[in-house]
């Protein structure tokens, strides 16, 4: 039995907290307890302890970080959620634990710091350019070329994330990053944005782990987006219909991309488009994936990435959990209804929610309440998880389920 702490868990950071507990550990919980920083109270049920602190404010974290460590040591620091990785990979360095090296961390987080390592190790990206004032913009987008995608540094959930096609809605694009009111679970938008090479090809993302360095991948998912100029993503599947060498192609990348960025353990979750050039990173994150692709790689392929995670932060081996033994086929599918902005009842066609290879069906919203902007994965309504023996039984439900379900 191990004690370790998760810090302001969120999406996939949440069930992380049941399967510590599932596993015989002492998970302590660190969250802010307020707001966008809330934790399900059915999900901190699991914790054997929970401590309220700004989860945004790092020094305070380490503190109370320190004050754990000295009540009874613990065995393991993890971040809950994309944002706390860096303080996350801080803590377990200074009281002595396996952890992300704290500058990889940064460079994991701060999408132009990855730019740069990636640069740095003379691998193929998108061209990319960081711009911090409205008067930059012009230049940048001749560098890299119209459509362009400008993103913020920090975020996370394709928020602020825009196609633009015209140097007009660059312009626009950036001033609404710039904005102070643009925040996310009360953290501010850094006032620079990435003014990147739009690249056009299906999009994929690597599911993986780091023991001893060496990176390890479990599985290619594809990736479904919704319409341009957002890349809200609106579901997945696994493993990829792809071919043998093009999945090589993609997992080789990858491995030099985690290298580069010096992931020394733990899970990643690496976005890649595949070019006619080759793949070309998006971004990666030394985390565990969210929208319940945890899941789905557990239907699909019996692995459970949570054990991974944990034994990876507590400096165990991971042995015989990555190796499952089921193969079949798992989908996710994100209901977006763009013009909607508050709806009362979601309806689920006749047949569809007793097929047994539909595994959920759930809304995200409360009924009667005001939905944010579809233009991040917060206006996603609701999803659907389902399997199948094959890619097409997959994808065919999947889009089943989504036009049976309808929102008055």
């Amino acid at each position: 039995m191990a004690r370790l702490t998760i810090i302001e868990p969120r999406s996939s950071g949440c069930l992380l907290i049941d399967r510590a507990r599932d596993l015989g550990h002492d998970p302590v919980v660190l969250t802010a307890d307020r707001g966008e920083r809330s934790v399900p109270r059915e999900r901190l049920a699991a914790a054997a302890e929970v401590r309220i602190v700004d989860t945004n404010d790092d020094a305070a974290v380490l503190e109370v970080l320190q004050q754990l460590h000295d009540a009874a040591p613990l065995s393991a620091v993890l971040p809950g959620f994309e944002h706390y990785v860096p303080v996350a990979a801080r803590a377990a360095a200074h009281l002595g634990l396996p952890g992300i090296d704290p500058d990889s961390a940064l460079k994991l987080h701060y999408k132009h710091l990855m730019r740069q390592a990636v640069t740095d190790a003379a691998m193929d990206q998108p061209a990319a350019v960081l711009v911090s004032e409205p008067g930059e913009v012009e230049a940048a987008v001749t560098k890299v070329g119209l459509p362009c995608v400008v993103k913020p540094v920090n975020q996370s959930g394709s928020l602020f994330v825009r196609r633009a096609d015209t140097l007009d809605e660059a312009v626009a694009a950036i001033d609404r990053i710039r904005n102070p009111a643009a925040t996310y679970l009360d953290r501010q938008t850094l006032p620079v944005a990435l003014v990147e090479e739009y690249v056009r090809g299906p999009e994929f993302s690597v599911e993986g782990y780091v023991e001893d360095g060496v990176a390890h991948v479990l599985c290619v998912t594809e990736k479904v987006l919704g319409p341009e100029p957002w890349f809200v993503e609106a579901g997945h599947i696994l493993p990829a219909d792809l071919p043998a060498d093009r999945e090589a192609e993609v997992t080789g990348y990858v491995r030099r991309v985690v290298a580069a960025l010096g992931v020394g353990l733990g899970p990643f979750h690496a976005e890649v488009r595949l070019a006619e050039r080759g793949p070309l990173l998006m971004e990666v994150a030394a985390r565990l994936p969210g929208d319940r692709i945890p899941y789905l790689l557990s239907l699909a392929r019996d692995v459970d990435l949570y054990a991974i995670t944990l034994r990876a932060h507590l400096g165990e081996p991971i042995g015989p959990l990555a190796h499952g033994t089921r193969r079949q086929t798992a989908g996710i599918r994100y209901f977006q209804r763009p013009r909607i902005r508050r709806f009362t009842t979601m309806t689920v066609g006749a047949g569809v929610a007793d097929d047994p290879r539909v595994r959920e069906v759930s809304a995200l919203h409360r009924p009667g309440a005001d939905l944010p902007d579809p233009g991040s994965s917060s206006g996603r309504l609701g999803y659907v998880v389902a399997t199948g023996a094959t890619y097409r039984e997959t994808t065919a439900l999947l889009d089943a389920v989504d036009a049976a379900v309808s929102f008055t």
